[in-house]
């Protein structure tokens, strides 16, 4: 596959977009789980005061200095002030253990008072003069201990840091979050590198072949121009021997020729400045021309192709020259590739939007494995360590670029050493 600047750019761009798309999903599901979280946090801090209640009920501690405590006193620490005052200490220390069974991150600030009055403060509003002490007493989050303590204490907690905790809770979605996203971004940049690191591989490797094909043309066709002349030579003419090495020469020089041009044919495909010629043609008339081609070749060989050509109007649209050479090398291919006497079969059929051809033959037939790469560029069914006909691999990726071309389809169906048959499928206009 060719990969132009256009393909990189359009993988790009989808690849954008699924980023895009995960980025979104993982915000929606991150934000359904902060959401969560905060509900959660909401439902829990009223359960904490709770709880602290419950587990300051039995603290000895604490009961004693508020008790032995004597006047009106405000205070205010956080959970990480430095405290030398003794109930400061017991009341924090009762904090933190209850936090650290639910949010043990979260930081806080308590504002309190303590008086030697009993009772609950929150039911005698009659002290204005303290106003800290009914700041406490409004406060939302506000914990009175009379009812276990001889002395009046109340605190008022206020928490200073619950969105970095109830972010801190949904981390571990974040961190994959995270994590998947660069998984994606390195693993396309790397396949970018890769299809990039493949592109200037290719683009070398037919360079090289065309410079190489280029270069063979010059003393192929010398030595084509040379065998002629040889023939020509009345000592050439006079010695079967001699003969019959010019002929070697010549029908040598032709198939490296053949081989030469079938390269340079796909490298003018390949490069994008392939142009066909279409034209009214007569298949029908074109198979009969291929056919005549290799009377001489199925004499030898006392082989024979049978012809039935059943499509009603064979005329289709396309270039003559390039859709004979697919002929040329289906029929070619069929007479190589046959270990016996040669029985090729050419059918023709049609309906009013397609012409179909199929050749069909006795050979040695194409395993299923191979079927699958059978039309890939340079490649060639092996049996052991050896290929059995010589050639490049281009004969079949030649026809495939044809008739896709074409706009039409080519398929095959084989049995090892029972024969393959090849079908083609042509658009009366491409």
């Amino acid at each position: 596959m060719k990969w132009s600047k256009y393909i990189i750019v359009s993988l790009l761009v989808l690849v954008i977009l699924a980023l895009g798309s995960l980025l979104y999903n993982q915000y929606r599901i991150l934000k359904n789980d902060l959401e969560t979280n905060r509900r959660m946090m909401e439902l829990t801090i009223p359960r904490i005061l709770s709880d602290l209640y419950d587990h300051m009920m039995f603290n000895q501690t604490l009961g004693h200095l508020v008790g032995e405590f004597q006047g009106t006193e405000d205070f205010s620490f956080s959970s990480d002030s430095e405290l030398s005052d003794s109930l400061q200490v017991a009341l924090r220390k009762g904090i933190d253990e209850v936090l650290a069974l639910n949010y043990p991150k979260l930081e806080y600030r308590v504002d309190g008072f303590v008086s030697d009055e009993f009772g609950c403060m929150i039911h005698r509003n009659h002290r204005p003069e303290l106003p800290k002490a009914m700041n406490v007493l409004k406060a939302e989050n506000h914990l009175c201990f009379c009812m276990i303590l001889s002395n009046t204490l109340d605190i008022a907690m206020t928490y200073t840091n619950k969105e970095e905790v109830i972010i801190g809770e949904s981390f571990q979605i974040i961190r994959q979050s995270f994590l998947l996203i660069i998984i994606v971004m390195v693993a396309f940049a790397y396949t970018i590198y890769t299809i990039n690191k493949q592109k200037k591989l290719s683009d070398l490797k037919r360079d090289f072949i065309n410079n190489l094909t280029h270069e063979f043309k010059t003393p192929i066709f010398s030595i084509s121009l040379a065998a002629k002349s040889l023939i020509k030579k009345q000592e050439i003419a006079t010695s079967e021997k001699l003969k019959s090495y010019v002929h070697v020469i010549d029908s040598e020089s032709k198939r490296l020729q053949s081989q030469v041009d079938k390269i340079l044919q796909m490298a003018v495909i390949d490069s994008g400045n392939f142009t066909m010629d279409p034209t009214l043609i007569d298949f029908h008339e074109l198979i009969h021309e291929v056919v005549s081609s290799y009377c001489v070749i199925l004499e030898e060989n006392e082989g024979q192709i049978e012809l039935d050509l059943k499509a009603s109007n064979p005329i289709v649209t396309g270039d003559e020259v390039h859709l004979k050479n697919v002929l040329f090398n289906l029929v070619d291919n069929s007479i190589k590739y046959t270990k016996h006497t040669p029985i090729i079969r050419l059918v023709t059929s049609d309906n009013s939007s397609h012409l179909t051809f199929s050749i069909t033959d006795n050979g040695i037939g194409i395993n299923s494995v191979h079927q699958k790469l059978i039309f890939d560029q340079f490649f060639r069914a092996e049996k052991g360590n050896t290929h059995t006909v010589k050639g490049f691999g281009l004969g079949l990726s030649y026809v495939k670029r044809i008739v896709s071309l074409h706009q039409g389809e080519i398929s095959l169906t084989s049995t090892p050493n029972q024969g393959t048959t090849f079908t083609l499928k042509l658009p009366r206009k491409p």
